[in-house]
């Protein structure tokens, strides 16, 4: 699970029917006989009416104070040390970029199915606020406010709560209601990795989603295969692979599993994990991807407290049945630069750290690995912890203000994530 975040960063087909007149019968001398009847040439057809244009869209209602609420994320460069990366990482690291950015139109789709036409006509929109609007919806991937509660801030459509995962209009009792009347349904319609559509002679159908994001997941696929062609490190080349494969097949168990053995200067996290986009049910995953480099003597620097997961377990104020004393304790801890984000990784307030997977599969066999993005936490810092402090605390203790009581506190969140309960029997 992703931690709490802290900050907001940053185009009427004519038919044209020729009418063939049946063949005259050639001129015959008139001793001949006559040859048999020729039918009547047939009449060429009416063409059909040329429809009418649709009529045009209604103005675009855009709100008039999106200039203000851009400045509510603070525009901060970051910074990644590539300088000792061997050229193959660089190679590698170019791919998975690539990669990336088509996630970024994956969850456009995700989080409403009209986003890329929206986004189509905002692109040749020239009205009030034009440039703050195009800004506003990349950064919250379409067109309802993420620190607003969902309110929209282009034209007046309420935010869907299944966003684009179900279909608009689609209830919990409708859910429900077409599941106990087909129970065989059941697994694909809870399923992490199916959007629900309806179908054109009426239901409900899964629709997985290599099927439903094809044409990006497939060319994403392929850069995930060069990249790992690129890289000379065989954890990152065996995760890249499996993964490609997932995206192609809807099973992300054994990619999961490589992920948690990944060691390598490139560290990725790619594919679709956290549930928060689906507000209907919490079912499906968002695609997401953080591409970092490494920084392996701040991950050193954190090794122990791995060892001391097991004890935290024991000594949890919960109940003996409700501690998991037997979950897989390898659960990495890297620290990383982030060079580029993409998709429910990038949306509106950034992320500064998280653990993951979230398959308790994977969780019961390795545990959960922990990743912070070193230089997202000090933007962070620098942005928006230092300047509250400066305005909340008494003088006196702002010498007392550190950058890495913030990390560690951030570091304890998330390792707070990898403990407790991950299954719960209720009612038998």
């Amino acid at each position: 699970m992703r931690r709490t975040p802290l900050l907001a960063s940053t185009s009427p087909l004519l038919v044209l029917l020729l009418a063939c007149a049946g063949a005259h019968a050639p001129a015959t001398p008139p001793a001949a006989p006559l040859p048999a009847a020729t039918p009547a040439a047939t009449p060429a057809p009416t063409p059909e009416p040329t429809p009418p244009p649709p009529p045009p869209p209604p103005p675009l209602k855009v709100a008039d104070d999106l200039e203000t609420r851009l400045e509510q994320y603070a525009r901060t460069p970051l910074t990644a040390e590539l300088g000792e990366l061997p050229a193959a990482e660089r190679r590698t690291l170019g791919e998975l970029i690539a990669a990336s950015r088509l996630l970024d139109e994956v969850f456009l789709r995700q989080a409403w199915i009209a986003n890329p036409a929206l986004h189509e006509r905002l692109a040749s929109y020239d009205g009030p606020h034009a440039a703050a609007a195009r800004e506003y919806f990349a950064i919250n991937f379409g067109p309802w406010d993420r620190l607003d509660g969902f309110g929209p801030f282009l034209g007046d459509t309420p935010h869907p709560e299944g966003a684009g995962l179900y279909p608009e209009g689609l209830t919990k009792a409708d859910f429900e209601a077409w599941l106990a009347a087909h129970p065989t349904d059941d697994a694909a319609f809870r399923s992490g990795f199916t959007v629900i559509r309806r179908r054109d002679g009426g239901g409900l159908a899964a629709v997985p989603y290599s099927q439903e994001y094809g044409d990006l997941l497939r060319p994403a696929a392929e850069h995930l295969r060069a990249a790992a062609q690129a890289t000379g490190n065989e954890s990152l080349r065996r995760f890249l692979q499996l993964r490609a494969d997932a995206f192609l097949a809807d099973d992300y168990y054994e990619s999961d599993l490589a992920w948690m053995d990944l060691d390598a200067p490139v560290e990725v996290t790619i594919g679709p994990y956290e549930t928060y986009e689906d507000g209907l049910f919490g079912y499906k995953t968002a695609f997401e991807s953080y591409v970092t480099v490494d920084l392996p003597a701040e991950s050193g620097r954190l090794a122990g407290y791995k060892a001391e997961l097991p004890w935290l377990e024991r000594n949890l104020p919960i109940p003996e049945a409700h501690k998991n004393l037997h979950r897989g304790s390898e659960s990495p801890i890297r620290v990383v630069d982030l060079v580029f984000s993409a998709g429910d990784g990038k949306k509106a307030v950034q992320t500064v750290a998280f653990n993951l997977p979230n398959d308790e599969r994977v969780r019961e066999a390795k545990g959960s690995k922990k990743v912070l993005l070193h230089n997202m936490l000090r933007a962070k810092y620098e942005q928006i912890l230092r300047p509250i402090a400066a305005r909340t605390l008494a003088t006196d203790q702002l010498p007392h203000l550190a950058f890495e009581a913030f990390f560690d506190e951030v570091l304890h969140h998330e390792l707070g994530h990898g403990l407790g309960p991950g299954r719960m029997t209720k009612g038998g």
